[in-house]
This record gives structure tokens, sequence and C-alpha cells, in this order.
């Protein structure tokens, strides 16, 4: 009886001395997610908890790639290789749903595996004692980091009316920053008067206007139009367009929908686009 609560004692101890060793490293990865599933044969069933990094649409391929998988062994581990990245999932049962947590890298991005795994583990203990999804997402924040990209002089979001919903410019741009509301009139007469240029018919496809030296790219989506002033375009600037798309349509859909002209509910989505792109 001795031995073996001296034994779950070393047990512990060394859990507790693992956890922080690996706790001083912060992982890097592209993006992550936290997912919960009520049934899989309904798509309006699959909650998305949290992301960072990765757009919702990605989550729900992810899923639908291991739905057999997920249903048919109830807890496990699975890599999906996709062409730019690598997708790591976990999950497992928790209260009648599969919670899944998802970890997005490059696909040539050495993973430290002992860490992830310990860092999951946490995760999967703070969800199975039912922590508060906000303790969660801390906990989140403080192991893993994502990249933050440069080359943006100006995000603008817009009402395809013409209504400015948010900008965000580098103020190191004065003349550009002086010119904001020009800008914004801009864009929405762009709109009007030239929607093929913009694709509105696309399906949120990526168009560019170049201007010499800076670009704008632009995405309309479900009647408001994502402008982006672009110095220097890069694969992950490209990704992230599409993110803060999502992200704002996302987290606004119900705002929108009801729309009266009160813009102050977006002013505090200037945080998400610093979260990605260094202006």
């Amino acid at each position: 009886m001795i031995v073996m609560e001296k034994h779950q004692n070393r047990k512990i101890q060394m859990n507790n001395h693992l956890d922080t060793i690996e706790s001083k490293e912060i992982l890097q990865m592209l993006g992550y997610g936290l997912i919960k599933i009520s049934e899989f044969n309904n798509n309006d069933k699959i909650h998305v908890l949290f992301q960072k990094g990765i757009g919702t649409p990605l989550i729900q391929n992810v899923i639908e790639l291991c739905k057999k998988e997920i249903n048919n062994q109830k807890q496990g581990n699975s890599i999906i290789p996709l062409d730019d990245f690598s997708i790591f999932i976990h999950y497992f049962q928790h209260n009648n749903n599969t919670i899944v947590i998802l970890y997005m890298t490059e696909k040539d991005h050495t993973i430290n595996f002992p860490k992830l795994y310990f860092f999951t583990r946490k995760i999967t203990n703070q969800i199975r004692l039912n922590t508060p999804i906000s303790e969660v997402i801390n906990t989140c924040n403080k192991t893993i980091s994502i990249p933050q990209t440069k080359g943006i002089i100006g995000v603008f979001i817009i009402g395809a009316n013409g209504c400015p919903y948010i900008s965000k410019i580098n103020q190191n741009r004065k003349l550009i920053s002086n010119k904001e509301v020009h800008i914004g009139g801009f864009i929405s007469a762009l709109f009007s008067f030239s929607k093929e240029i913009i694709g509105q018919e696309s399906g949120a496809e990526l168009k560019e206007i170049n201007f010499g030296n800076q670009r704008f790219y632009m995405i309309t989506k479900k009647n408001v139009i994502f402008a982006f002033l672009v110095e220097n375009l890069n694969s992950l600037i490209k990704r992230y367009m599409y993110l803060i798309a999502d992200d704002f349509l996302e987290q606004y859909k119900e705002h929108l929908i009801d729309f009266t002209g009160d813009i102050a509910p977006f002013h505090k989505f200037k945080k998400k686009i610093d979260l990605y792109f260094e202006i």
C-alpha cells in the first residue's frame, strides 16, 4: 500500500516537473482551434468554440475528412497532410459530445511533439473538468504563438452601400492616413460601378488593383467589402486576408443582418487585425 502511494506520488511529481519544463517553451503554429461536435450528420451541430489563424471553412473541411475516423474510434489523434501545411488533430468524448483540438503547421516545420503532447493533455484535462472556455483560451494564448506579418499599409472594411465599418492604417503613412475617408469612398464607388472588377459574383475571389508601388486587394462576401492596401504581398498575407473576412462575418453576423448604422461594435475588431498584421 505504501509502495503504491510512493509510486503515485513520484508519478505526479514527474508529471508536474515535465509540465513546468514544457511550459517554458512557446509552441509556434500557423493556427489552432477547439471544436465541439454534437452530431456528425448535420453541419449545424459543429460548433467552433474558438480559433486563431485558421478559418472556419477549413475547420469544417478537416472535420468532414476525419468524420468516419472520429465517429468510429471516439478518441485518438490524426495527421492530415495538405499542400502547404499539415493539420494535427486530437479528439475525445466529453458529455456526449466530441471535442476536437486542431493545430495547423507549415508542412516542413519541425514540431516539438513532447511539448504538443503535454499541452494537449492539459487542455483535455481542463475541458473534462468543465473549466470555463475563457480559461482554456487563456491557456492557449499563453502557450501557442502564431506569426504576425508585415507588408500591410491599411485594412478597410466597408458595407456594399458605402458605409465604412472599420479601417486601420499604418500611422507612419500620414498621407494615406489623412485620406482615410476618401479611400473608403473610392472603394465604395469602385464597388458600385465595377462589380466585375471586385468580383462580387466570384464567390469571395481575391481581386487586385495596381497603384504602382502599392496594390489594393479586395474580397467581397455577403455584401461586405474587405480591401487591403499592400506593399509586399506574401502567402501569409494572402491567407490572412481571407481569415479577416471570415472572422468578421462570423463575429458580426447578427449585427450585420439587422444593421442600423451603428458601427461602434466593429471597433473591437481592430484587435483581430493586429493579431494577424503588423500595421
